[in-house]
């Protein structure tokens, strides 16, 4: 038995949906109205034979036994905290109870034969969502066995199971065993729906983007494709000496004096649409942006969260020489930062396990280890230097 007890996911604010809506639930179930007064909760279940409109509702704040309430209760805590986070308490608490309403929809069109409850299909929703907008969070899982022990794994993979499961047990999805006295079609079906609706959240810019969301990773496996696809019909890569050597080669016209006024305006159209691609959480956009914007001029440098952003989204793209200029010209103009020893870790492991500049890489990497205090990070700087002496 699997059983998800956190995730890494750090949290900007109290989510204060999630939280009134697991206290909704264990008070409905503390006054009696479960599966065990089972006259009392009738007339709230959802019945497929004469569904009533608040039915769908109700029957979604319902469980059958303790048991079904705590599996209910311990996936909402996990992964409802950081869709309410991310979605807000309004856009949370909408989503949450659609979920619901959409999961007893598809329970009835596709295997509705008996009166349903549970949160499950508004938390197949949730989870569903977290999959789309997380999937890199790693989630611990508590594993009973023949014994007790605990261990990580990626939402992706946690979720994507799941996710596969509930639709193979549903009735006659993939040849599934049906249901077996749990509504497996109403959690497919809201996870499908919150799969769709995060998907559609991030497309259209409603949510913040994130370098590692399901859409993003996408981008990158297609554009890794590509990439090897290129080396196959022949592309060569070239790892120049210099990381910002890469950027500089390319041919940079002088500007005659009556260019130059158009040079300039050039320049503030680029910088006003990368702090507004940064705003909106586009920073695919901003990063390409910023590798036209860094042809201008060699001094050029974003505002200093605009600069770090682009600098990440570099690295996240795999571009790695563009990335370790963006966090050069960020160590030249921000030295000052507060994380400066993170920022010198990145570049350090950048030129010593991308770009091949061992000296570099070992400077960057002494300093961090330094004034590092976390003993994860230090851990990957002592790694790195001890990388570098062994091709050394």
């Amino acid at each position: 038995m699997l059983i998800p007890i956190r995730t890494e996911y750090r949290l900007s604010r109290p989510p204060a949906v999630n939280y009134l809506l697991l206290a909704a639930n264990i008070l409905i179930y503390v006054l009696g109205y479960n599966g065990n007064h089972i006259l009392k909760i009738d007339a709230y279940l959802l019945h497929p034979d004469a569904p009533q409109l608040y039915q769908f509702v109700t029957s979604v704040f319902l469980h059958g036994s303790l048991v079904h309430l705590l599996g209910n209760m311990i996936f909402l805590w996990v992964f409802g905290n950081a869709i309410n986070d991310k979605l807000g308490n309004v856009g949370y608490l909408g989503f949450y109870l659609a979920g619901g309403v959409l999961s007893n929809i598809g329970y009835l069109l596709l295997a509705g034969d008996a009166p349903v409850l549970g949160a499950s299909g508004a938390i197949s929703a949730v989870t569903g969502a977290y999959l789309v907008l997380f999937p890199r969070v790693q989630v611990t899982l508590l594993v009973f066995f023949y014994f007790i022990t605990t261990f990580e794994v990626s939402s992706l993979v946690f979720l994507l199971f799941q996710f596969v499961w509930n639709l193979w047990m549903s009735t006659g999805t993939f040849g599934g065993p049906g249901g077996g006295g749990v509504a497996y079609a109403a959690h497919s079906t809201g996870y499908v729906f919150g799969i769709l609706i995060a998907a559609g959240l991030l497309l259209s810019r409603t949510v913040p983007r994130d370098v590692f969301d399901l859409l993003n990773l996408f981008r990158s496996a297609h554009r890794r494709r590509q990439y090897r696809r290129m080396v196959a019909e022949g592309f060569s890569p070239i790892r120049t000496r210099d990381a910002g050597e890469e950027l500089r080669r390319r041919p940079r016209m002088t500007p005659a004096p009556a260019a130059h006024g158009e040079l300039l305006q050039r320049e503030q159209h680029l910088r006003q649409q990368i702090s507004d691609a940064c705003a909106r959480g586009s920073l695919s956009e901003a990063a390409h942006q910023y590798l036209e914007l860094v042809q201008l001029a060699d001094e050029i440098v974003l505002s200093r969260q605009n600069q770090l952003d682009v600098a990440n989204q570099l690295m996240a793209e795999e571009q790695h020489a563009a990335a370790a200029d963006a966090y050069e010209r960020f160590l030249k103009y921000y030295g000052n930062y507060e994380h400066i020893a993170d920022i010198n870790l990145i570049l350090g492991l950048l030129y010593g396990r991308y770009l091949h500049q061992d000296d570099r890489a070992a400077d960057l990497l002494t300093r961090a280890l330094e004034d590092l205090h976390d003993p994860r990070k230090q851990e990957l700087a002592r790694r790195g230097l001890m990388e570098i002496q062994e091709r050394q």
